[in-house]
């Protein structure tokens, strides 16, 4: 579920907050961090829960009208293309699902249900929604397309979503983001085969393996951050090194840890991977600054023996 570059921005969120908290407690600081990861895992699930929540309102509204004193013809004979969604019906009936709702003590109805009203009349009004309740289309794919479209336009700014999860005080809703577009890329790449007994992917894509490529980021990154310091400092040019930006900071530290530390993974792939990282959590000339620094430390580390790649990982590859 979680690729490396999630974790890598996980990492980079804990050590920011470790360094802004000027704390020495790294065992404490590596628990905070694997909860953020789990926490992140966590909002993903409840994404999923809520669209679930949003059919089912849907289908008690369409029961609610048949029992007007006075139906229309609509309220008799709805549009039923919504709340039979292949996708949302199979959520809906998905065990594990189900089993994480109950792990995680998700209970929609302890929030206000003209929360999920107002969600679900919001919808209503997309084009996306009046295009495909209209279309005339019955297919798993026109089904999927439709997710996939309100989930990329409208959840990453929904504010009346956002605040959801701050009021009901959840420490993760700085993940939102992160976790819309995990559910975005869930929903994008869902087979038709999955049914109710399918299995949700897990928090890490490989348990040893990835846990321990965030522990270990995260502890060689705050150990060797006074090394890291002066070799950025003995090779930056035209920069002052105090004034530069904390995050920026960071994303060199963590690569410099990537360059030493993990043999395996190719030098471009690091310096790839903390650009396009710098885009979203650092300033706007990050991302020449920080491909330059790499490009130069990546060489001098070279030069000195310090950076050993192996197998995939070859530095010329």
């Amino acid at each position: 579920m979680l690729n490396r570059r999630f974790l890598r921005v996980k990492v980079l969120q804990s050590i920011y907050a470790y360094y802004q908290s000027k704390s020495s407690n790294l065992p404490l600081a590596e628990r905070q961090l694997l909860e953020g990861v789990d926490d992140l895992y966590k909002l993903f699930v409840y994404q999923l829960s809520f669209w679930v929540e949003v059919k089912r309102f849907a289908e008690r509204r369409i029961e609610e009208n048949k029992l007007k004193h006075f139906p229309t013809e609509e309220d008799l004979n709805p549009n039923m293309k919504f709340v039979n969604n292949r996708i949302l019906k199979t959520l809906d009936d998905n065990k594990h699902l189900m089993k994480l709702e109950e792990q995680y003590k998700i209970n929609w109805a302890d929030s206000r249900e003209d929360f999920i009203r107002n969600m679900f009349t919001k919808l209503t009004e997309t084009p996306e929604y009046l295009e495909y309740m209209a279309n005339g289309k019955d297919s798993f794919s026109d089904d999927k397309r439709f997710l996939v479209s309100v989930i990329d336009t409208y959840m990453p700014e929904n504010g009346l979503l956002y605040d959801y999860y701050s009021d009901g005080d959840l420490s993760f809703n700085s993940d939102y983001q992160l976790a819309v577009y995990l559910l975005w890329k869930f929903i994008s790449e869902l087979p038709a085969s999955f049914d109710a007994f399918s299995v949700l992917p897990p928090v890490y894509k490989s348990e040893d393996e990835d846990k321990g490529f965030v522990i270990r980021l995260f502890e060689k990154t705050i150990l060797r951050t006074d090394e890291y310091m002066e070799l950025v400092k003995a090779n930056i040019s035209n920069w002052d090194y105090e004034r530069l930006a904390l995050m920026d900071k960071i994303l060199i530290f963590m690569a410099l840890t990537e360059f030493t530390e993990f043999h395996s993974i190719p030098v471009k792939v690091t310096i790839n991977e903390y650009i396009e990282i710098s885009k979203f959590y650092s300033t706007p000339d990050s991302r020449r600054f920080v491909n330059g620094m790499l490009d130069r430390l990546s060489i001098v580390l070279k030069e000195e023996g310090k950076l050993v790649k192996t197998g995939l990982g070859l530095i010329d590859k």
